[in-house]
């Protein structure tokens, strides 16, 4: 998804899949990441979130990250840290989970896509696509934005840059026309 999307999308969603949305696309992190957040988790005084947990798509049950890797500490923005208190102020004080479902228990990440994201993105005339989307828009936004491939790689928390280049650093619309059209001005009066 492009940014303008992602945007689109926050605002549109009912929450809490607006938050939920908008953690996944800011932080780039992987659904499972996302489901599985404790409220413990999100550290307001470091500024930072702690990814340290997954939720198994299968059986919905919270086990470790997918590698060492994905283990890490991730600066959370003024405007997260906004949203997520605001999120936790409507919080079910009973859940530990920061989007647990009416039982306590991790929302199913297809069910959220199916039922919640497809509708909504039918509703505003954006291509279907899922979570794991927002990873990629988050990678290649990141990039076109000037962070160095060593950032992006860190924030995506994969093990080697070549993954986080080779899958997630997609050109998006005019970019690549746009950068040769900057380098050409630099260089050729």
């Amino acid at each position: 998804f492009t940014d303008d999307e992602v945007r689109r999308i926050i605002s549109a969603a009912p929450e809490p899949l607006s938050t939920i949305v908008a953690i996944t696309a800011v932080l780039g992190l992987r659904i499972g990441e996302t489901l599985a957040l404790r409220k413990s988790d999100v550290d307001f005084a470091r500024h930072v979130i702690h990814i340290r947990q997954s939720v198994d798509a299968a059986t919905r049950e919270v086990q470790a990250v997918k590698s060492k890797a994905s283990s890490a500490d991730l600066p959370m923005p003024s405007g997260l840290e906004r949203r997520l208190k605001a999120h936790l102020a409507r919080h079910d004080a009973a859940s530990e989970l920061l989007f647990g479902n009416r039982n306590g228990r991790p929302f199913n990440a297809n069910k959220l896509r199916t039922r919640q994201l497809h509708p909504l993105l039918d509703s505003l005339g954006i291509e279907r696509g899922g979570f794991h989307s927002m990873r990629h828009g988050a990678a290649s936004s990141l990039l076109s934005d000037g962070a160095t491939p060593a950032v992006v790689q860190r924030q995506l928390r994969h093990s080697d840059a070549r993954i986080t280049l080779g899958i997630y650093g997609h050109v998006i619309g005019d970019e690549q026309r746009n950068a040769v059209q900057t380098r050409s001005a630099r260089l050729v009066h």
